[in-house]
């Protein structure tokens, strides 16, 4: 692959374990003579001046040290650019890092070109419909106002903890699921380890390109999860006679809708790009990645 001459380090800045990684990994591509800028919030922990703006900069590459939430948030900075991340781990599991806080001298490895990129689908959710009451909002394409998308999963959960929500899911037009229960996950296959596998979804390998839907505490005991194409058109219909549903993006943004809503959920035209390397074998890293919570 491309070797790499400038790259922007970004890194979870609550976290004085991911701080000292991040001021290591400077000093090494200092060193390699590879152009480094630094992300805005880190460069003032690292108290170097002239920090960037991630959405603009003009990189080739991105490595983000911290755990899932700040990689997901830096997937989602740089998704219209489709610029490579490549993740070190320093939380607590840490699924989609691809080093571990003890393996950073492999960074010099990626930097001479050893390594391949994953590209990874993400899921976008449009509002298909709303109850009459609310239509006031412009429309940017006939019958679909846009939220956003998600790398790991969409989630449409109560709103109000005490009730539950009402969904009627539908699959190109074809009712799949129903019922009444806390909600449901519709997550991509890099999601499948996440929040997905928590609520008793399956795992799904990652050269499988699939969306699973995943309901949350159902009342009728024996739904369980569905896995359908990524060219599917998935509609969730939020039943008026049930309580108004949370959508939540990656678990990180959160948009409230009343029941009666129709959503809409595909496959985004964004992706985001990993850095992995050639020797890491995604069943022994699910294993290593698991067995810290045990």
């Amino acid at each position: 692959m491309k070797k790499w001459s400038k790259v922007l380090l970004a890194s979870r800045v609550d976290s004085e374990k991911a701080i000292n990684i991040a001021r290591k990994v400077y000093e090494m591509l200092s060193s390699e003579g590879i152009e480094t800028l630094i992300e805005r919030e880190l460069s003032w922990k690292l108290n170097m001046d002239k920090g960037v703006c991630i959405k603009y900069a003009d990189i080739e590459a991105v490595i983000v040290i911290g755990g899932d939430g700040t990689i997901l948030k830096i997937a989602n900075d740089v998704k219209e650019k489709g610029t490579p991340i490549l993740a070190i781990n320093a939380g607590t599991i840490g699924f989609l890092a691809e080093l571990d806080s003890d393996e950073v001298e492999k960074i010099k490895d990626v930097i001479r070109g050893e390594y391949f990129l994953k590209e990874c689908t993400r899921i976008k959710v449009s509002i298909k419909e709303l109850p009459v009451k609310y239509q006031l909002i412009e429309k940017i394409e006939e019958n679909t106002y846009p939220v956003n998308d998600a790398l790991n999963e969409i989630a449409i959960i109560t709103s109000i903890p005490s009730k539950v929500v009402n969904l009627t899911v539908r699959k190109n037009g074809e009712e799949i699921l129903n019922g009444r229960g806390d909600g449901l996950i519709i997550s991509t296959t890099t999601g499948s380890t996440a929040y997905s596998l928590s609520a008793g979804g399956p795992v799904v390998d990652p050269e499988l390109d699939v969306f699973i839907i995943t309901p949350l505490s159902p009342l009728k005991l024996i739904q369980r999860s569905i896995i359908v194409p990524t060219n599917s058109k998935i509609e969730v219909k939020i039943c008026e006679d049930g309580a108004d549903a949370l959508v939540a993006i990656d678990g990180r943004s959160y948009v409230h809708v009343p029941a009666g809503t129709k959503l809409l959920l595909e496959k985004s035209e964004f992706t985001t790009k990993f850095v992995q390397l050639k020797e890491k074998k995604f069943y022994e890293k699910f294993k290593k990645r698991v067995s810290r919570e045990l």
